[in-house]
């Protein structure tokens, strides 16, 4: 394993008795619980959301933190959703009968699109034309003028999710790209278990397609396997083969990211596992060309 490390230099506190029991019990339980043969029994222990999904619009960022689950630190680009993919979006979930509870703009920073103002605009014009209920939330660093700007002239009818970040390393992070496929404990995983990110958070959309999370697409972002799907799933459609592919790469596929913040071990460095080192290598010497999602 390597590691690239940020100041202040890599190091973990030394957590009490009762944090280091309840993280232990955690990390048992998810190990039992993402077992093949468990699985076989119980099913997946997670299924992808169907009322709410997670539009990563841009991977430009203004911060690129250490251990970024998109990968905007470690494969920086400025990739981005064009409006006419956003209406595509709207379009499908329209001729599909799709409520969607939440509609949440992330990234990289969302604020940071070119369009983002007309974005905003086509999603609430579309939620008020079916009525309301559907929250539109814009998950933001909060860092700089350039970005508090943005977010100043929102409509009041936007929720914002404001994280504050004042630097680029997030303590309360985890090490993403310590990849389970690497870790001897998860030999016998499956990976059709997902995390709670998927049920919790949403499904994914990103420039070149639909995923079982946003996470998944970041990683298919490197990786290119092209696993994007060009069209909205069914809601009968669990999406396991996506989830077996690209769950093994993830590190909050891992226990340790199911520890309640305010008890988590803080992460200063950048740990990385070798099948990431090679993905990072190989996505510097030839960028992949992915679909891209809507045709545009």
């Amino acid at each position: 394993m390597t590691a690239g490390f940020a100041n202040p230099p890599p190091t973990r506190a030394h957590p009490g008795w009762r944090e280091r029991a309840a993280e232990a019990l955690r990390a048992a339980w998810r190990r039992f619980r993402v077992d093949r043969r468990v699985t076989t029994v119980l099913g997946p222990q997670y299924q992808r959301s169907r009322d709410a999904i997670e539009i990563d619009i841009t991977w430009a960022c203004n911060l690129r933190c250490h251990n970024c689950n998109r990968s905007v630190r470690q494969a920086p680009t400025n990739e981005r959703m064009s409006l006419a993919q956003i209406g595509e979006f709207v379009d499908e979930s329209r001729r599909a009968g799709v409520a969607w509870r939440k509609v949440r703009l992330v990234g990289g920073e969302p604020t940071l699109h070119p369009e983002f103002d007309a974005i905003v605009a086509l999603l609430r014009a579309w939620r008020d034309e079916q009525g309301g209920g559907m929250e539109i939330q814009v998950a933001t660093n909060g860092h700089g003028s350039a970005v508090r700007h943005v977010l100043d002239r929102l409509p009041k009818d936007v929720t914002v999710d404001d994280s504050a970040k004042e630097g680029d390393v997030q303590p309360h992070f985890g090490d993403f790209n310590v990849a389970p496929r690497d870790l001897p404990e998860f030999a016998n995983a499956d990976y059709r278990n997902a995390c709670w990110v998927a049920e919790g958070c949403g499904m994914g959309l990103t420039p070149y397609g639909y995923y079982p999370c946003a996470v998944a697409g970041g990683i298919d972002r490197v990786l290119g396997l092209g696993l994007g799907r060009s069209q909205l799933p069914a809601p009968g459609d669990p999406m396991l083969a996506e989830l077996a592919a690209l769950c093994q790469w993830c590190g909050r596929f891992k226990p340790g990211h199911f520890v309640p913040r305010k008890v988590r071990l803080p992460l200063y460095g950048e740990p990385k596992s070798a099948s990431w080192v090679d993905a990072y290598a190989r996505w510097r010497g030839a960028r992949p060309g992915l679909r891209k999602y809507g045709g545009s």
